[in-house]
Parts: structure tokens; C-alpha cells; sequence
């Protein structure tokens, strides 16, 4: 019985944070189509310099890796205790 309680709770981590990740690429995906461009030239938003040179549509996906990969981990280290606290 403790087994299905551990898949039904593995089930809504991982949906929750497939929502979460979800949210931010949204969120990066309405930056890069709506507010970088503005009559065809760069204006702002991502196409904007960060740091090194680098444009911030640059460093927001790879920011969006890294997140995926922070979360994959969080994940891996909850649902890898099975319940266990």
C-alpha cells in the first residue's frame, strides 16, 4: 500500500514541477516573441546586453537549463526517499 502512496506522490512532484518549469518557459517564450523586437530591430528585452557581452535572451536559456537541471535534481532526491524523511 505504501508503494502507490509513494507513486501518487512522486506523480504530483513531478507535475508540479513540470507547472513550475512550464511558467518560466512561458514566461521567456512571451519576453522573446513580444518585448525584444520592435519594427524589426532589436529594442530590448532579450536582444538587451547582459554581462560579458552577452544578450539576455543568451543568459535566460541557459538559466532555463539550469533550472531544469536544479529541479531535476530536487526531484530525483524527493522521490528517491520514498517517503522516507
Amino acid at each position: 500500500m505504501s508503494d502507490d502512496r509513494d507513486i501518487r506522490c512522486s506523480a504530483r512532484l513531478g507535475i508540479a514541477f513540470f507547472s513550475i518549469y512550464t511558467a518560466f518557459y512561458a514566461a521567456f517564450v512571451g519576453v522573446a516573441a513580444f518585448g525584444t523586437f520592435a519594427g524589426g530591430a532589436p529594442s530590448g528585452g532579450l536582444a538587451s546586453m547582459a554581462a560579458l557581452g552577452l544578450p539576455w535572451g543568451v543568459v535566460a536559456g541557459f538559466g532555463l537549463i539550469g533550472g531544469a537541471f536544479v529541479l531535476a535534481v530536487v526531484y530525483a532526491v524527493i522521490a528517491g526517499r520514498g517517503g522516507r524523511t
